[in-house]
C-alpha cells in the first residue's frame, strides 16, 4: 500500500511539474544568472532583480517561497493522489489570490491547466501507467508561455530565479 501511494505521489508530482507547477526556485536576493533557464526561456539578467522583494508584491512573493519549500519537503506528494492534488490545488489558488496584475492571467491560465492535469490524473486511479502522456504534454505546451512571463515577473519584482525541476 505504501508503495502505491509513493507510485501515486510521483505520479502527481510529475503531472504538475510538467505544467511547471514545481517552482524550483532559490531565493536569491539579487538573483542568479548562473542559475538554468527553463528549455526555451532566456534567464533574466542578473541586474534585473532587485535586492529586495519589492514590497507591494511581498506577500506574492512570500507565497512563491512558501511553496517551493512545502514542494521540497521530504515526503512531499507522499501521501496519495487525492490529499496531493488537493495540496497542489491549494498552492496553485494561493498563489492566483497573492500574484502582481501584470501576471494574474498567467497564473489563472496555469490553475485551468493543472486542474485538467489533477482530473487527468485522478482518473487513472492514480496509476502513472495510465496516465495520457499525449494530452499532458498538450497541457504542458499551452502552460509554457504563461510559465514563462511569471517566471520573469517572479524573478524581476521578487529577486527568485526558478531552475527548472529535478
Amino acid at each position: 500500500m505504501t508503495a502505491g501511494l509513493e507510485r501515486a505521489g510521483r505520479a502527481l508530482a510529475a503531472t504538475t511539474a510538467g505544467l511547471g507547477l514545481v517552482l524550483g526556485v532559490a531565493a536569491c536576493g539579487g538573483g542568479s544568472s548562473e542559475a538554468p533557464a527553463p528549455a526555451g526561456a532566456s534567464a533574466p539578467a542578473a541586474s534585473a532583480a532587485p535586492a529586495t522583494p519589492d514590497p507591494a508584491v511581498k506577500p506574492y512573493c512570500d507565497a512563491i517561497t512558501r511553496v517551493q519549500t512545502e514542494q521540497a519537503a521530504p515526503g512531499a506528494g507522499g501521501n496519495g493522489v487525492l490529499p496531493s492534488s488537493d495540496e497542489a490545488r491549494r498552492q496553485v489558488a494561493d498563489l492566483v489570490a497573492t500574484a502582481p496584475p501584470e501576471i494574474a492571467g498567467e497564473w489563472r491560465t496555469v490553475q485551468s491547466l493543472t486542474e485538467q492535469a489533477l482530473s487527468s490524473l485522478a482518473e487513472t486511479g492514480g496509476d502513472p501507467t495510465r496516465i495520457d502522456r499525449a494530452e499532458l504534454e498538450r497541457l504542458q505546451r499551452e502552460a509554457q508561455p504563461a510559465v514563462t512571463r511569471i517566471q520573469q515577473v517572479t524573478q524581476e519584482r521578487c529577486g527568485i530565479t526558478f531552475r527548472p525541476p529535478g
